[in-house]
């Protein structure tokens, strides 16, 4: 009997530094560690629960970690995704290339539509674009009254060469009529 106790007294003892050991490595993460000594110990008293649930517990973390891990590379990859659209959109927008810039801000922000910077640059662009149509609607209606004028003070010259008086006041006077700010015709029609 003594010796049964012996036995028993030292299984305890084994089976108690074994999770003392897992519960130590378990706090410190070190889960390879925790896993072997929770086995030991579930193998030395195999009714015993707590290494059991203890080992139950190591595959969950290692599951969180796994996922963790996962969503950190999908996250970098985002972002590295992310910062390329940015970069090129970027380098368009540096060339006045609006639809690319355009394409690639658009892909940026549906790649991190929480991101301001991209819409920023879409609406820069917009406002780009805007100004340059009425910037360039401006230069063809000024081209258009700079040849309308132009046709004029042809034809009052050319008047003005016939002696046609009449018809020379009246083109000189309709194309000053245009260009308010132009001399020539106030001029020719001083003669």
């Amino acid at each position: 009997k003594a010796e049964e106790e012996r036995l028993a007294n030292e299984l305890q003892e084994k089976y108690q530094a074994a999770i003392a050991a897992a519960d130590a490595a378990f706090k410190g993460a070190d889960y390879n560690t925790a896993e072997t000594r929770y086995t030991e110990a579930s193998g030395l008293k195999p009714d015993e629960k707590y290494p059991k649930d203890q080992l139950a517990a190591i595959a969950k973390k290692r599951e969180e970690l796994a996922k963790k891990e996962e969503e950190e590379q999908k996250a970098k990859e985002l972002d590295a995704k992310y910062q390329a659209a940015i970069a090129a959109g970027d380098a368009a927008f540096g060339k006045e290339g609006w639809d690319e810039a355009t394409t690639k801000y658009t892909e940026a922000s549906g790649l991190k539509p929480t991101e301001k910077y991209p819409k920023d640059q879409l609406a820069a662009i917009a406002a780009r674009k805007a100004a340059a149509e009425k910037a360039a609607a401006e230069a063809a209606k000024q081209k258009e009254l700079d040849e309308k004028y132009a046709a004029m003070i042809a034809a009052a010259d050319e008047a003005f060469g016939k002696e046609d008086w009449d018809k020379a006041t009246a083109k000189y006077t309709e194309a000053s009529g245009v260009k308010p700010t132009e001399k020539y015709p106030k001029d020719q029609l001083a003669l």
